[in-house]
């Protein structure tokens, strides 16, 4: 006699049904809850947590999903659904505001407590009913639905990290071979002008010149290694915006360039 597995218990579609309506309508204050939370642990005010209300609407969004794929077990958030791409611009927002892996992590781990908190507080209500493990089935979905957020966030959050990090070393190769080029363009001219000095056919006027030479690239050495030297204090996130005088900084390559052309 063969062996028949059991049937799967069926999907408890009612409980899942209120629990994800209560999510709905609970998620404005959900939102509010996860805001104080965040800013209680990051040095940021609420509209820089979220700078506009568009990216203050994305957390309702997310909620909206988690509750979808409680009440509808077919749903699946790496399909068409929005939960994904909005969870990918949350990743987005927090890798130009300079977070973490960690920070990102903890912030949707509050959001997981809070809304297991909240639905706890559903469960125990009165005519909240259901068997113990219909509960645990819809926990389940939750806890499923707010790990695939977490992962859409922090994948796009890594990827975005590491295109900088290649980017920021492209550029950092391109500055060593011009700081390198710069150092001996500016020693050469110094070796040829001393080693020309010597020489007794100069002029006075030639032995003025080279002399000259000699004491404006040597200033010029000086001022790179102190301008290197203020770059390695730099302690700045190079992801967060600086202002920059923008007339300024064409003047100063501009009488960079025209030095090097002179000296050359």
């Amino acid at each position: 006699m063969n062996e028949t597995e059991p049937d799967q218990p069926p999907y408890p579609v009612e409980l899942a049904s209120l629990l994800a309506g209560r999510l709905r309508e609970a998620r404005r204050e959900l939102v509010t809850r996860w805001l104080e939370r965040i800013k209680a642990r990051v040095t940021l005010s609420a509209m820089e947590v979220f700078p506009s209300e568009s990216l203050l609407n994305h957390v309702p969004l997310l909620i909206d999903g988690i509750a979808t794929y409680v009440e509808s077990p077919g749903t699946d958030l790496d399909g068409e659904d929005p939960v994904a791409p909005k969870a990918m611009e949350l990743g987005a927002l927090r890798h130009e505001q300079g977070f973490d892996a960690y920070e990102i992590l903890k912030e949707l781990e509050i959001l997981g407590g809070i809304i297991f908190s909240f639905l706890a507080d559903v469960a125990d209500e009165d005519g909240v009913e259901g068997h113990r493990r219909d509960f645990l089935i819809c926990w389940q979905r939750v806890a499923h639905a707010i790990e695939m957020i977490r992962q859409a966030t922090m994948t796009h959050f890594l990827r975005l990290s590491n295109e900088a990090v290649n980017e920021r070393e492209d550029r950092l190769r391109r500055f060593n071979r011009m700081v390198s080029h710069e150092l001996k363009n500016r020693v050469g001219a110094i070796r040829g002008a001393a080693h020309l000095m010597g020489e007794s056919w100069l002029s006075k006027e030639e032995e003025d010149r080279f002399h000259r030479m000699i004491l404006d690239n040597s200033e010029e050495l000086n001022r790179l290694l102190g301008n290197l030297e203020a770059l390695s204090r730099i302690e700045t996130d190079s992801r967060r915006s600086q202002n920059v005088l923008l007339p300024q900084a064409a003047a100063e390559a501009a009488r960079q360039v025209r030095e090097m052309a002179q000296a050359n």
